[in-house]
Parts: C-alpha cells; sequence; structure tokens
C-alpha cells in the first residue's frame, strides 16, 4: 500500500527511529531470541499489513485463500491430502511467479490489486504431522498484522487450532478474526448453533467481541455472491485495514510489538537485578558482619588492657606501700649498720632486689591475665575469618548460564566468585596472611607452632607474641628507670624524692603499658581486616561495573519506552 500521507510518513521515520535504538539495546544485551521479531517489524513499516491464515489440516484454509483473492484461480492449489508443506506468502507482482526463500517459506508474486494493501500467509495446518511446521508457524505470527482463524464449520472445535489460538493471543497483541468455512454444507440452524459456539470459545480466550464470519468459498468462486458471506468479510477488511485510517492501525500495532518486545527485555532484567541486589546484600552483609566483629574484638581488647593494668596497679602499689616503709628513718639507720658487716644487708642490695621482684612478678601476673584475654581474642578473630568464609559458600545464584540473555554474564560471574571462594580458602590456609613481623618485631623470640596447617590457627600464638613483647619492654622499662632512681642510694638517702620518682616512673610504665598493647592490637585486627577486604577488590569491582551497567540499560529502556508510548498516544487518538 502506498502512503503519501505527510504527517504519517512523519511517524512511520519516528517509529523507525525508536525501533533502532531498541535494536540496538537489544544488541548490547544479546537478546538474540528477540532480534528477528524485531528487525521484521522495522523491515515491514513500509510492507503491505500481513495476513495470516491460521487453521487445521482440511479446513478449507486454501480454498478460502482463493476465494477471497481472486475466485475462479487457484492461488493456493487445492488437493483431498494436506499441500501446504510450507508456509506459503502471497505478495502483489507485476507477474505471476513462485520464488523459494527457504525450505519451510515460499512467495507467490501475484498482479491483484488487493495485495498491493495486503499481503497473505499461508501456514502448515496446526494438527499437521509435518516435522517443525508448527514451529514454524508459530516464529511467524509475531510478524502479522491480523489472523484468521479458519475453522471447517461443521466442527470448528478441534483443540489443536484453539491451542494455537492460546499462544497468540497471551503472547501478541493481536488482531484476531474467524472464519467458518464450508458453510453450505450446514444447515443454517445447526451452522448458527456452531457460531455461537465458537463466540463461547473467543469469550472464554479474553477475546470479549470476537468477528466471526461464516462463508463458503465454493459458493464465491460459482458466483453466488449475496448467499457466499464473503462480502461482510471484504467490509470488514475494507473499513479495518485498507480503509484511510489503516496505515495508522498498522503503525500502531508495530508500537504496541516494539513495547512487547521492550516489556520482555525489561522482565529479563529483572533477572539480572535481582542477582545484583542480592549480591549487593551478600557484600553488606559481608562488611557489617567485619565491622560488627572489629568492634567486638576492640572491646575485648579495651577488657584486656583493663585487666592487665588493674594487675599491674595492684603490684605497684604494693611495691610502692613497701618501698615507702623501707624507707622510713630506722629502717635504713638500720641497714646503714648492718651493711658495715654484711654487703647483702645493705639498703642498695635490698632495693635491687625488691627491684627485680617487682618485675618477675609483674611478667608472671600480667602475663597470665593476658593469656586469658588473648584467648578470647583470638577465638574472635577466627570465628571474624570463619563466618567470612561460610558466606562465601551460601552466596545465591539467581542468574543461569542456561538463561540466553544472560549466559555470558552469569558465566563471568561464576568465574569471579570462584576465584573469590579460591583466593579466600588459600588465604586461610597462609600464616604469613595473619603474622606481621614489623607487628611482632624481629627482635622477639617468635616460634610459633604452624603444623595445624591453617593461618587462623596461628592467630592465639601471634597476639600472645604480640602481647608478651609488650610486656617485655614494660617491666625491662622499669627496671632501667628504677636503677637509675636507686642508682644514688649510697650516697645519702631522700626518702620522699625516691618514692616519687618510683610512683612517676610506674605511672609512666602504665600509661606506656596501656598505649603500647591496644596499638599492637588494634593495628593487628585492623591489618587482618583489610586483608580479608583484598580478596573481594575484583568482586567489588564487579558489583560497580554491573551496577552502572544495570542503571545504563534501565534508562535507555526508559527513554524508549516514553518514546514509543508517546507516539502510541499520539497514534490511538487519530484512529
Amino acid at each position: 500500500m502506498q502512503v503519501t500521507n505527510e504527517l504519517y510518513n512523519q511517524i512511520r521515520l519516528e517509529v523507525g527511529k525508536h525501533g533502532k535504538s531498541l535494536v540496538d539495546l537489544i544488541d548490547y544485551v544479546r537478546f538474540t531470541s528477540q532480534k528477528e521479531t524485531l528487525t521484521s517489524v522495522l523491515k515491514r513499516l513500509e510492507d503491505p499489513f500481513t495476513f495470516v491464515i491460521v487453521g487445521e489440516v482440511k479446513s478449507g484454509k486454501s480454498s478460502f485463500i482463493n476465494a477471497l483473492l481472486a475466485p475462479g484461480k487457484e492461488i493456493c492449489r487445492v488437493a483431498p491430502s494436506p499441500m501446504t508443506d510450507t508456509i506459503q506468502q502471497i505478495v502483489y507482482g507485476e507477474k505471476e511467479q513462485e520464488e523459494f526463500v527457504s525450505a519451510f517459506l515460499k512467495k507467490i508474486y501475484q498482479p491483484i490489486e488487493v495485495l498491493r494493501e495486503i499481503a497473505i500467509v499461508d501456514t502448515p495446518g496446526t494438527n499437521t504431522i509435518i516435522e517443525h511446521h508448527q514451529e514454524i508457524t508459530e516464529r511467524f505470527v509475531p510478524m502479522s498484522d491480523l489472523i484468521i482463524f479458519v475453522f471447517e464449520a461443521k466442527n470448528p472445535y478441534r483443540m489443536s487450532a484453539w491451542d494455537f489460538f492460546d499462544f497468540i493471543r497471551d503472547d501478541w497483541r493481536k488482531k484476531v478474526i474467524f472464519v467458518l468455512q464450508q458453510k453450505d454444507l450446514m444447515n443454517e440452524k445447526d451452522l448458527g448453533i456452531n457460531i455461537d459456539g465458537v463466540r463461547q470459545n473467543a469469550i472464554k480466550k479474553g477475546i470479549h467481541e470476537p468477528e466471526i464470519f461464516a462463508v463458503s468459498a465454493l459458493e464465491e468462486i460459482e458466483g453466488k455472491l449475496d448467499q457466499s458471506g464473503y462480502i461482510p468479510l471484504r467490509n470488514y477488511i475494507q473499513k479495518n485495514i485498507t480503509g484511510g485510517k489503516a496505515p495508522y492501525k498498522k503503525l500502531i500495532i508495530s508500537v504496541e510489538t516494539l513495547l512487547n518486545i521492550n516489556e520482555k527485555l525489561d522482565k529479563e532484567m529483572d533477572i539480572r537485578r535481582s542477582q545484583l541486589d542480592a549480591d549487593k546484600l551478600f557484600r553488606e552483609d559481608v562488611q557489617k558482619t567485619l565491622d560488627h566483629q572489629e568492634k567486638q574484638t576492640n572491646e575485648q581488647v579495651a577488657l584486656l588492657i583493663e585487666n592487665v593494668v588493674s594487675r599491674f596497679d595492684k603490684i605497684t602499689t604494693r611495691y610502692h606501700e613497701m618501698l615507702d616503709e623501707r624507707l622510713g628513718f630506722v629502717n635504713v639507720f638500720k641497714k646503714t649498720l648492718q651493711s658495715l658487716f654484711n654487703k647483702k644487708d645493705s639498703l642498695k642490695f635490698w632495693l635491687e632486689q625488691t627491684m627485680f621482684g617487682m618485675e618477675s612478678e609483674l611478667r608472671d601476673g600480667m602475663s597470665y591475665k593476658l593469656s586469658e584475654g588473648v584467648k578470647n581474642i583470638s577465638e574472635n578473630i577466627q570465628f571474624m575469618v570463619k563466618t567470612v568464609d561460610a558466606k562465601l559458600q551460601k552466596n545465591p545464584t539467581i542468574l543461569s548460564s542456561n538463561q540466553e540473555i544472560f549466559r555470558e554474564l552469569a558465566d563471568r560471574r561464576a568465574s569471579i566468585f570462584e576465584e573469590l571462594q579460591e583466593a579466600f580458602a588459600d588465604f586461610l590456609h597462609k600464616e604469613e596472611n595473619f603474622y606481621d613481623k614489623e607487628l611482632v618485631g624481629t627482635d622477639r623470640s617468635f616460634a610459633p607452632d604452624f603444623a595445624a596447617g591453617s593461618g587462623i590457627a596461628a592467630i592465639g600464638i601471634i597476639l600472645t607474641a604480640l602481647t608478651q613483647g609488650a610486656i617485655f619492654d614494660i617491666t625491662g622499662g622499669i627496671l632501667t628507670t628504677l636503677g637509675f632512681v636507686f642508682a644514688g642510694v649510697s650516697i645519702g638517702i631522700k626518702r620522699k624524692k625516691i618514692t616519687q620518682s618510683f610512683r612517676q616512673a610506674i605511672n609512666e610504665s602504665r600509661e606506656k603499658l596501656q598505649l603500647h598493647i591496644d596499638d599492637k592490637l588494634q593495628q593487628y585486627i585492623a591489618g587482618v581486616k583489610v586483608k580479608i577486604l583484598r580478596n573481594f577488590l575484583e568482586f567489588d569491582n564487579y558489583l560497580l561495573r554491573e551496577t552502572e551497567d544495570i542503571r545504563s540499560i534501565g534508562e535507555r529502556q526508559k527513554m524508549i519506552e516514553n518514546q514509543l508510548s508517546e507516539v502510541h498516544k499520539q497514534l490511538s487518538g487519530m484512529i
């Protein structure tokens, strides 16, 4: 059909432009199952309307087409046995000829005027036993503009045609009409019953006002035009298909098809969005677990320091009281006299022994408290690592490589996740991931037993080394400091100055102890967390890329939907 209306051409070009945008998007996401349909829709924007004739073998389809197009001329062969073993597309041509497009599609060119405005597609019977015919028909039907279901007037209830009708009505927004062929073989009463039966079936299928025509190809060919039933059918086609509004109706069907494909893509993208949401939820859960366990471990560190410092205070307070008592005038005088006969009775010797005794008590007492606290901290860090490992094993997979549109994405995601699981499993078994030489120090006595073959098994030993090192530093520092304090005791005793110096040294050591243990353990805990998170770098990058890709696709989809919906609204107001 040649359409020269300027507005129509403008709208048609606009539909083609939006359709091309949809093609580009379909190509980008590899939604190949819709590519053929989409391409066909765009190609047919300038083609005549396509009528697809559907019905069972022996329903009179071929005779119906012959009578509709050119009474008395056999365009489609009519034979006692099924002859329609291919799809036959009947189109306008300057001369009669046939062209085999493929093994399943034959084009028949006829110089019949009505074919300038419509093209007929004669399909294999819905009940055919010929291999692949129904599959081919189902692929061709979505490209149609009007579907004519031809039933044998004597029995319009055969299930294969109605089952095929379910496919068309559910999946494509098409106009459907029903034809009861060979009405000349029925009396008027029985024909009326069957027409009503078809109407009731159609209503049940969702066609609220079905268009039904009873025709006789034989009567049309014999020239009995008033009773053949073809006049009402042709009038319907003239009014609804080839009339003045027909081009716009054709455009609106094309727009609806494009919207339908865009909607299908959006439903497929829902699956992809669901997988991204699940992956993000998993990643947030891992982060929350790490943050929670880090906070909990830091609270245990604070409790450990509190217990160690409490023990430190208890021991140093007792020695401070002892020192204050022994530096009294009577005791100093007594020790000075005794030292004249035995150096071991001297005040200096006593102070040195007291100092070493305090150091020994500090080491033993605080080591006990540390060992108890370190055990709890170690278990908490191990629990943090093991919890993340357990979550890695349970992250849900929604995308499937069996899904056409997501095959490549699903494989890539599966590969990234598999690498993450393997990397984390390897991470758990390497002790160097849990041991930092800078924290422990090269001068420490640190020889943990890694016979268990697991890095996390060494956490307790490493923490013990860290905290014991702090005690060695502190007690050694006290020993050195007090050595200077007591160095001049033989020259003269200044009780108040010595006790004040002692208390100052103890307070400084106390503060140093707190900071030292807290700093070592906080660094260690944060370091383990950072090393855990390094395993997620590739997965995090994947989430960022996927988020951006889905956002971009969604914006393109929404723009196409809005543009097509606007055209659809414009066309709806014109018909």
